[in-house]
Formats: structure tokens, sequence, C-alpha cells
């Protein structure tokens, strides 16, 4: 079974179309599902109204093929640290290009 919880970031309000606009990030298993949530609401409306609303057009969009959302998949187990390789001159971009492409 699929554990998961939302968080809602970026919440701002359209004037124009007078809705509430967030990206809702669910945290799954599975990594994460970012899904762009809206809901129709005066702008007086209560925050916790909002949140239901946003957290429902977000299920919603997440459970169908339309809407635009993004998954990112869960990091894998990763090396030890490595120190960036000391630089001869402060815009040594290459040295700096070498050691991002070995990691």
């Amino acid at each position: 079974m699929i554990q998961s919880h939302a968080q809602i970031g970026n919440l701002t309000y359209n004037a124009g179309e007078e809705c509430y606009e967030a990206l809702v990030t669910f945290h799954t298993d599975e990594g994460r599902l970012r899904v762009a949530s809206s809901f129709h609401s005066p702008l007086d409306a209560s925050e916790e109204r909002v949140r239901r609303g946003l957290l429902a057009n977000a299920m919603k969009t997440r459970n169908s093929s339309e809407g635009l959302r993004a998954r990112l998949m869960p990091r894998a187990a990763q090396g030890p640290f490595r120190e960036p390789p000391a630089r001869s001159h402060p815009y040594d971009s290459f040295a700096w290009l070498r050691w991002m492409r070995a990691a």
C-alpha cells in the first residue's frame, strides 16, 4: 500500500480568475508527485476552506489523466560526500564542470 502526505506550497491568489492557486506536493513511497491545483473562492475565504479545496482539486487531478504534474523519483543511496576540487583560479569553470560530470 502506498503511503502519502501532501504539502501545499507557493500559494497565490489569482484576482482575474478569482481563485487560489498552489503547487501541491504528494510525498509517496514512489517519490514526490507535484500537482498544479486551483480553487475558486473569494479572497476572504478561510484558510481551512482554501486548504481543503486545493487538496481536493489536487487529488482529483492526481487520479485523472488531465492536468499538470511532475514526478521526482526517490534518490538512490549515494556514496560518501566528495569535496569539490581546489580551484587554482576563482573562475576555473572547467575544473568545476569536470568535477560535476564525475559525480
